[in-house]
């Protein structure tokens, strides 16, 4: 069954398509509980729009669009004039509460008057996946689903088709390497991990007597700022944040150590916060990523947080989602990780980030000559 409509890919970066595609939305949820759900919003700019035109192409981008390969779940992407506002992906564990998903799913309907909806359910039970499918359709409303299929073992099905002989009761295979919708998004810069636990080990911090060395870096970073004025820690952290942003590779382990020592502090966070826009928050990404890699587990939190706010203005929903669960852990009552918690109940947008930024900060202070990928 074939299906078209402009999206955003989690970078933000405008994909369209041909047909009259209707959009739908992400839910609302506490990254807390199990029933969190991992989301990908619109943020950044592609040189050209990605095109869906079928259901094989909507089965190639989900990967991309979620940043890895999704199991036991529904995706919902959620369109809004021929745009993809929001991709969501929820356990398929949260059906099991129906009261809880139709509060899920009523939160992104309240927040995305309008929007069109295509799902996609990933799980080994057909049954369970067209069960859940269902379950959503009748919160979203059956006129506002533009299509749903359910994958499973490298094939998809679609749940909406009723042309006889149209869809093969095999399936269809998920040709993801000859699909021109995977090609771009590689050629933009797009990867997927084969799961949501290696998404987790991506921010994994070190163990054993690495560990230990991380620590023992994180005292002597201490008291090194003990020793300073905090308008020289301000400024010493938006320094090696722009040295770091410039090739994140580059960040040596006492640097993180540093970093994520001044990183408790709020007022430098504020400072290093200014230097945060769309068009590069994915070089946060990896700045932060590199430093949660570094960082002692206990001393994550205000990383994390860091890390999840350049997530969330990237695009990158699942990660966002993967620091505030791992930071909840530590000291759920963080600042930067309960601010992290309502962007994410509250669906919020990436590109909300230009209005919250505008608002915090005097852009006349901030030094535009960020890095750049030139």
């Amino acid at each position: 069954m074939s299906t078209d409509g402009d999206v955003f890919d989690r970078f933000g970066r405008p994909l369209t398509n041909p047909l009259d595609m209707k959009p739908t939305e992400p839910p609302a949820s506490s990254a807390q509980s199990t029933d969190a759900w991992d989301r990908a919003a619109a943020s950044s700019e592609l040189d050209a729009p990605l095109r869906l035109k079928n259901d094989a192409d909507v089965v190639a981008a989900v990967p991309y669009l979620l940043g890895f390969q999704p199991r036991e779940s529904i995706v919902a992407l959620v369109f809004r004039d021929k745009t993809l506002t929001t991709t969501v992906r929820f356990p398929i564990e949260l059906a099991d509460v129906p009261a809880q998903l139709a509060h899920r799913i009523g939160a992104i309907v309240r927040q995305f008057p309008g929007s069109s909806w295509i799902l996609a359910g990933y799980a080994a039970d057909r049954e369970r996946a067209s069960r859940v499918v269902e379950q959503m359709t009748a919160v979203i409303g059956a006129d506002d689903v533009l299509e749903s299929v359910y994958v499973n073992a490298g094939r998809y099905w679609s749940l909406s088709c009723t042309v006889p002989g149209c869809c093969p009761p095999e399936g269809r295979p998920i040709d993801a390497e000859g699909s021109p919708v995977a090609a771009r998004a590689v050629l933009a810069g797009m990867q997927v991990l084969d799961s949501r636990s290696q998404l987790d080990e991506s921010i994994r911090p070190p163990r054993g007597w690495l560990g230990r060395a991380a620590s023992q870096r994180m005292e002597d970073a201490r008291a090194a700022v003990r020793e300073l004025e905090m308008t020289e820690i301000e400024d010493l952290f938006v320094e090696m944040v722009q040295q770091g942003l410039a090739d994140p590779r580059l960040v040596r382990p006492q640097e993180a150590a540093m970093l994520a020592t001044i990183a408790y502090y709020p007022t430098a966070r504020d400072q290093a916060l200014r230097l945060l826009r769309r068009p590069d928050a994915h070089r946060h990404v990896e700045l932060w990523r590199t430093v949660a890699r570094m960082t002692p587990r206990g001393c994550q939190p205000p990383v994390l947080g860091m890390l999840g706010l350049a997530a969330w203005v990237s695009g990158e929903g699942a990660l966002q989602v993967a620091c505030i669960e791992r930071a909840e852990k530590i000291a759920p009552h963080h600042p930067l990780i309960a601010l992290l918690g309502q962007i994410n109940a509250a669906a919020a947008p990436p590109v909300l980030w230009d209005q919250l930024r505008a608002d915090l900060f005097d852009d006349d202070r901030v030094d535009d000559a960020a890095p750049s990928d030139d």
